[in-house]
């Protein structure tokens, strides 16, 4: 195919089918010739007014009988009649009308025998991991298993054709605050951020229906409190906080988190006033303002919610979903840093 005319001889007028560029252009096929450099030529060549390269198809070479070879400096057209020996051969793309189909999954080797190159996960395998991650997106699943943060996962690419309803419904979101594109915190235990959530629908093993989230603002690690009631709030951040002050040899530096009276008390002024932290309070009503915890809150109900509406899809009632932490501490790793 060809925009030149001058190249073309034995030219004919047709009105051929029409030829799509790139950024929705195009024009129709006008006319008909031959090409030829005085030893090789070549017949059925399509004239484009408007095209600007001159192109030329592989399997017209090939119907001449030529051999076309490709490498890093170039393609080369050989004589007819010259074969490769078999044992340069490490992949076959059978031709199927005038394209050359190339199946990566398999390789043609010595031996005879087939090698995978690229291991895919079925849906069903697909679909049993997502539910085991905790119906996390797939392009974290990927992520996970190539750089082998999960183990005992042979697979090497996840792909899912539907829609997974149960994230659909566990993970409906409203319009992101504005991020903090500066990250003011260089050390770990720097600042602590929490948050209270509760009463949940269903208590855990113990009768807790509260949940106490702190978040290293550093490090994105989170520990996760049981609580039967919202007073337990003050003594469970003092035990804790001299737990990682003793356990990492860190000083806590701040503590960022809401004017709920669970935090904005006398207890918590005095331990703060004498152990020399700073405590910050995010403006009323403004969530975003201690969005590392909100997240981190939404991440744990969405996972618990997920799974009660895949166990409702799948049995269809309700069942009553237990904790299974006997501790009085969760820890839990983000994916988000």
């Amino acid at each position: 195919m060809t925009g030149d005319y001058r190249l073309l001889f034995d030219v004919r007028s047709i009105r051929g089918r029409y030829v799509a560029f790139a950024g929705d252009k195009g024009w129709y096929i006008t006319g008909e010739g031959m090409i030829s450099n005085g030893v090789v030529s070549f017949d059925k060549i399509n004239y484009v007014q408007q095209l600007d390269h001159n192109l030329l198809s592989v399997s017209q070479i090939c119907d001449k009988k030529f051999t076309v070879h490709f490498d890093d400096a170039g393609c080369y057209v050989l004589k007819p009649g010259f074969k490769i020996p078999e044992e340069w051969i490490l992949l076959s793309a059978p031709r199927v009308n005038d394209l050359y189909v190339l199946d990566m999954s398999q390789a043609i080797t010595k031996s005879k025998q087939v090698t995978c190159f690229i291991s895919k996960a079925t849906e069903k395998e697909t679909i049993s991991w997502h539910r085991r991650m905790g119906h996390i997106h797939l392009i974290k699943m990927n992520h996970l298993v190539k750089n082998n943060l999960v183990r005992g996962v042979n697979v090497k690419n996840f792909q899912l054709q539907d829609v997974c309803v149960p994230c659909q419904k566990g993970k409906q979101i409203k319009k992101s605050h504005p991020l903090k594109k500066v990250n003011t915190v260089n050390m770990p235990l720097d600042r602590l951020l929490m948050d209270l959530f509760g009463p949940v629908k269903h208590k855990s093993v113990h009768g807790e229906v509260f949940y106490l989230v702190v978040t290293d603002d550093y490090s994105r690690f989170s520990w996760v409190a049981f609580m039967v009631h919202k007073s337990e709030t003050p003594e469970i951040l003092k035990n804790l906080i001299t737990l990682l002050e003793n356990l990492y040899n860190l000083k806590v530096r701040r503590i960022r988190s809401n004017n709920g009276t669970e935090f904005k008390n006398r207890v918590m002024d005095e331990f703060c006033t004498a152990k020399g932290i700073l405590h910050e309070y995010s403006s009323r009503y403004t969530p975003q303002q201690n969005r590392v915890t909100e997240r981190k809150n939404r991440t744990l109900i969405e996972t618990a919610r997920t799974m009660l509406v895949r166990a409702a899809n799948e049995l269809n009632f309700q069942r009553t979903v237990h904790e299974p932490f006997g501790g009085k501490f969760v820890c839990v790793r983000s994916f988000n840093k």
